[in-house]
């Protein structure tokens, strides 16, 4: 899961790794998805990539 949002981040927004995996590991997604109670680790990539991108264009994130 992890590797496809990271991929998706690099392809969809041009990131390099180092930089997705920063904006992965540090953001509210990802600690939805280490919460067993939301459910979200069982979802989809594409699905969970919505949220993230979601929650980086509501924080306006640029690198």
């Amino acid at each position: 899961m992890y590797a496809d949002l990271i991929q998706l981040l690099m392809e969809k927004h041009g990131y390099s790794i180092e930089k997705a995996m920063e904006i992965l590991y540090n953001s509210d997604t990802f600690s939805r998805l280490q919460d067993a109670n939301t459910g979200l680790y069982y979802q989809s990539s594409g699905y969970v990539y919505s949220f993230l991108n979601n929650e980086l264009c509501l924080c306006d994130y640029k690198i």
